[in-house]
């Protein structure tokens, strides 16, 4: 019971995570609803794996983000270079509302630990709220146009597109961090480098949305 339990919730997760990177971007959903089922089905098999079967919890964001970047780029057929970057706004935005949950708890005293319940009722919460933000998106039809639908693109790695590069580097490594630093009770640190990473990305992105650079 326990394992269908965190696997119908990560599941869910995992569908918010790639709903927000495709809203983002204003990609339809309709055009990938069996790819995107599938592998949130396939990330949270992963997710149950690495936390509760390797025990590998604080490793867990380190691993998980190059494996969404391949599903991006290899079931999505998103362009190698737009994979990463959906992938890893998409993933910084996530946990970006991870952390604001948690520290809800934080403030009533509650210890979220992977597989507890309290754990996944924060999990639910986050990942209902990154669903009605998508939502929110897609209503009021914001985002960005700028990354083509499939996988063929041609990309200079000059001006923005290099600095878009850069600070999806920088995003990975941050999210890299993620559990350890939860973890480890570093909640102020962990705020402020995922809301700096997030936004300076996010300045870029909207530099790209507004220029002419290929």
């Amino acid at each position: 019971m326990n394992v269908l339990i965190f696997l119908l919730i990560s599941t869910l997760e995992w569908l918010a995570l790639v709903i927000l990177s495709f809203t983002i971007f204003k990609f339809q959903i309709r055009w990938y609803r069996g790819q995107i089922i599938f592998s949130a089905f396939l990330l949270s098999l992963l997710s149950y794996r690495l936390f509760e079967v390797l025990k590998l919890s604080e490793l867990a964001t380190f691993l998980q983000p190059p494996i969404v970047f391949l599903f991006f780029w290899q079931i999505f057929r998103v362009a190698v270079f737009y994979a990463g970057l959906m992938a890893i706004n998409g993933y910084l935005g996530y946990l970006l509302i991870n952390m604001i949950v948690y520290s809800i708890y934080r403030l009533f005293g509650i210890m979220l630990l992977p597989g507890t319940p309290p754990m996944y009722i924060a999990q639910l919460i986050s990942a209902f709220a990154a669903l009605f933000i998508a939502w929110l998106i897609h209503k009021y039809r914001v985002g960005f146009t700028f990354v083509p639908h499939g996988e063929r693109a041609n990309v200079k790695l000059t001006g923005i597109n290099l600095r878009l590069l850069l600070f999806t580097i920088i995003g990975y490594i941050a999210i890299s961090g993620f559990n350890y630093l939860y973890l480890g009770d570093y909640t102020v640190v962990l705020v402020l480098l995922t809301t700096g990473t997030l936004g300076i990305l996010q300045y870029w992105v909207f530099r790209k949305e507004y220029s002419d650079d290929d």
